[in-house]
């Protein structure tokens, strides 16, 4: 974390009924909340301020909050150079871990972020991510019948002006699907 600036974090395990106004509630004792958007159960907020966004993190961590225990870390950004795929149909018994495994077979995989009944699976080599692709996409990996794909970027259809950024790279002009 770079001191002097607004820190992304990432908030998970956020019941479904949560608000960004709820949120940007409990991280205002912390700093300036810059930008709050939640995304299904899970969220990035915007934080000004290294120090508070530190502080965030240690104590909001595992702390309950509508009934769950609040996942809060520093949002790690899209590793630089890799090829995204999108993994759906997942069952709830399939972890990050055993999709890492599965896709390393094919190459180097450098990230793996499971989302509920989704995950995206960040490979080193666009090669070996079009070789998981055709290879996994319809087989049954845990009693379901994957759905594999590179992951889409589309133009925004919600702010055509680009004054939304992207939940992804934090760019305007697009978001991720």
């Amino acid at each position: 974390m770079a001191a002097g600036t607004t820190v992304k974090i990432f908030v998970g395990n956020l019941s479904v009924d949560t608000s960004q106004e709820e949120l940007a509630a409990i991280f205002e004792p912390y700093g300036t909340v810059v930008s709050c958007s939640v995304l299904r159960q899970f969220a990035f907020v915007h934080l000004a301020g290294l120090e508070g966004a530190k502080r965030a993190i240690q104590q909001l961590n595992g702390c309950e909050f509508k009934g769950r225990n609040l996942v809060v870390e520093e949002s790690r950004g899209r590793p630089v150079n890799s090829t995204k795929v999108f993994v759906g149909n997942l069952t709830a018994l399939c972890t990050a871990q055993d999709l890492k495994e599965l896709f390393q077979t094919f190459g180097k995989v450098l990230e793996c972020d499971k989302v509920k009944g989704y995950a995206f699976v960040h490979m080193e080599k666009k090669e070996d991510a079009l070789q998981a692709i055709e290879t996994l996409h319809g087989t049954t990996f845990k009693g379901r019948p994957l759905s594999v794909e590179l992951s889409k970027v589309q133009p925004s259809k919600r702010a055509p002006t680009g004054k939304i950024p992207c939940v992804n790279c934090g760019k305007h002009g697009h978001y991720a699907v």
